[in-house]
């Protein structure tokens, strides 16, 4: 009868450990690269979600000044609303630029301390320019500084139509 040794050198070689240490390295790696994604999908997100925020606040704004009809039937315009010109998206045209901070407030950036994070531009233009009774109202928000930037690459923009109501 053939007898089986037991000996002491079952256990795994330094291939094999190699080998499983090269995966699980490999693995993790893949993991911290995900995690890396997931946080910098997080920030972007945030940040943008901040500067919709900011334009739909200015489109509300621009939204709830007078453009209506008068007791006489006359048009009345609140003068917020002139028209802008097509250039005001892409440069800071003044009366259709400010600055916004971390918070949503606006800021002055000629102050030193300003904390401004976006430059929020906006458009004003009549839908018809023979019958104003309706306009387009646009709003985009930059990261700031914004200059030389173009609305095609703003954070967040926002557009709507307002007309003339009784």
């Amino acid at each position: 009868m053939q007898r089986i040794s037991h000996s002491s050198d079952s256990g795994f070689t330094l291939i094999e450990t190699l080998v499983a240490t090269g995966v699980l390295v490999t693995a993790l790696i893949g993991i911290a690269q995900l995690l890396t994604l997931s946080v910098r999908s997080t920030r972007d997100a945030g940040t943008q979600g901040g500067a919709l925020l900011a334009a739909q606040d200015k489109v509300e704004g621009l939204r709830s000044l007078a453009f209506a009809y008068g007791p006489l039937g006359e048009p009345v315009t609140d003068p917020g609303l002139a028209s802008s010109g097509g250039l005001s998206l892409a440069n800071d045209t003044e009366g259709y630029v400010d600055y916004v901070d971390v918070q949503g407030a606006v800021v002055d950036v000629n102050d030193e301390a300003h904390g401004a994070v976006f430059t929020r531009r906006w458009r004003v233009l009549p839908l018809d320019h023979f019958v104003p009774e309706a306009m387009a109202l646009e709003v985009c928000v930059f990261f700031w500084p914004a200059d030389g930037l173009v609305p095609s690459q703003a954070e967040a923009c926002v557009a709507t139509v307002r007309a003339r109501q009784p």
